[in-house]
């Protein structure tokens, strides 16, 4: 079996990327494992273990890449070797240990492409471009608003549209800038709204892209037991075992205050238009806002919307998610190795 080069699904979470990981994972020659976020996670660290052209530091890396791997809170189907990772990589960097591990899921599971959901990746295209010149990006755009709202529910992701806002604008831009420059060979932007309206239509764009065949079979995932098997961990993925949910937009008109979605507009407006998401403020009311920028009042507003509703909602979480007691010890592991890294431990 010949393999093929790697797939990313980029953009912002709380945007579809579980609901396209399960559909593209039912392909016979597609493997992509929950994602432990390998990029966002170690290349902060990188710097802390020194010379990686040192043998004995490069293995301590591919031992604790591989180590937050066996801790992910949405356990991978197939165990994972940290000496294989060191000696397969193809660089010696976090890219490097990254691709490693993951062509060792992709072998286990028989299959020609390993890919990636980590949304986050959108980041760091310029590392995976470097030893993957080839790989392919899918950017999955998904209205600002609908995020925020659907964000507010989740244990991962901001909880006030100012911060959402702020975080989904930046990620568009950088997926808008690197499809400039890779081109329809290298980068298919997709559209959840598109993706629930018609989703053989556009599941066949993705095929088409990827170099795939399609078939009926990869809209069939409610049926999946990987969906149905992440779907139960936590309520952050309780549709992910769900027929697609075509009415699921526009929910934001009910769920986000007028000041919320103000709020987001003003730091997102620019990218929501070039989107397609009409925005409900004024554009050019939109734009001397952001110029200005909010008034301390606001900002303090805003920080304690979002860090009091954090709190509920993960404290929450302790009592209803399956895979809480892991997430807290997933956090506790990195937290560890910052601090032994720092010290030079």
């Amino acid at each position: 079996m010949t393999p093929a080069p790697p797939l990313f699904i980029i953009g912002t979470e709380r945007s579809g990327s579980n609901l396209l990981r399960v559909i593209l994972n039912r392909h016979p020659d597609v493997a992509i494992p929950h994602p432990p976020h390998l990029l966002r996670d170690f290349a902060p660290l990188e710097p802390l273990y020194g010379d990686l052209g040192d043998d004995r530091r490069f293995a301590k890396l591919a031992r604790d890449m591989t180590r937050l791997v066996e801790l992910h809170f949405s356990p991978w189907e197939t165990p994972v070797d940290a000496r294989a990772a060191a000696a397969e990589a193809r660089r010696r960097d976090v890219y490097g240990v990254k691709a490693a591990l993951y062509e060792q899921y992709r072998r286990a599971r028989g299959r020609r492409v390993w890919g990636c959901k980590s949304t986050f990746v959108v980041h760091h295209a310029e590392r995976v471009l470097s030893l993957d010149a080839d790989a392919r990006f899918i950017h999955l755009v998904r209205d600002a608003r609908d995020v925020a709202a659907s964000a507010r529910r989740s244990v991962f992701n901001h909880f006030h549209g100012h911060y959402v806002g702020r975080l989904w604008s930046r990620e568009q831009d950088l997926a808008d800038a690197l499809g400039r420059r890779l081109g329809e060979r290298g980068y298919l932007r997709v559209r959840y709204e598109d993706l629930l309206e018609d989703p053989r239509r556009e599941v066949r764009r993705l095929c088409a892209f990827l170099g795939l065949d399609y078939g009926d079979a990869l809209l069939a995932h409610d049926g999946d037991r990987d969906a149905a098997r992440v779907a139960a961990l936590s309520r952050s993925w309780e549709n992910v075992d769900k027929p697609v949910l075509g009415a699921n937009r526009g929910r934001y008109r009910a769920e986000l205050s007028a000041g919320e979605i103000r709020a987001l507009e003003r730091q997102a407006f620019a990218a929501l238009l070039r989107h397609g998401y009409a925005p409900q403020g004024d554009p050019a009311e939109l734009a001397e806002e952001a110029r200005r920028g909010p008034g301390a009042a606001a900002l303090a507003g805003y920080w304690l919307s979002e860090h009091s509703r954090a709190f509920a909602v993960r404290a929450g979480a302790l009592f209803t998610d399956r895979n809480a007691l892991l997430r807290l010890r997933r956090a506790s592991f990195l937290l560890g190795l910052r601090a032994r890294l720092s010290a030079g431990l």
